[in-house]
């Protein structure tokens, strides 16, 4: 029951990272809600579960985002993996470690993403995509405690149904 609130979190969160979130934006620049929830999947849910989890959220990103197809595909479960990884070797267990790994993630996956366009011909000023990356990151990070939050109630009352 609990996989299937989660999966319909999601999509709550798609909507609203594309609507709703494009009303408190700073400098034209939004929280990645679907990047936390692939966060909080890889560290609550079982392997292939979160990982399924991720490749959902990168496709529905992929989907309603008008940027090229198929890189939060790629990007999500990778991170997905890598948190997996990274919480097997070390303990993730307070907010503080949660906000620095998702500005770190979110700072590379910009990276990574930005590095993409400029092969694909998509070329953005150094200036603009540094202050993009930098507030995307720390945006999220900023936001995550509170979608955590929001998210461990939901999902645990829900259990006892």
């Amino acid at each position: 029951m609990r996989n299937w609130i989660f999966l319909f979190i999601i999509v709550i969160f798609a909507l609203l990272q594309t609507s709703i979130l494009d009303c408190i934006d700073i400098f034209n620049v939004k929280p990645d809600l679907l990047l936390i929830a692939v966060i909080y999947a890889s560290l609550s849910f079982e392997f292939k579960y979160a990982l399924s989890l991720s490749i959902f959220a990168g496709v529905l990103k992929d989907v309603l985002a008008v940027n090229t197809f198929g890189i939060n595909t790629l990007l999500f479960p990778l991170v997905s993996l890598l948190l997996i990884k990274l919480s097997r070797e070390i303990s993730l267990d307070n907010n503080f470690i949660y906000m620095v790994s998702t500005f770190i993630i979110t700072l590379l996956g910009d990276i990574i993403t930005r590095i993409i366009f400029l092969f694909l011909g998509n070329y953005i000023l150094w200036g603009i995509f540094l202050r993009t990356a930098i507030l995307e990151s720390l945006y999220t990070a900023l936001v995550l405690p509170l979608v955590f939050k929001v998210i461990k109630p939901v999902l645990y009352s829900s259990r006892a149904l």
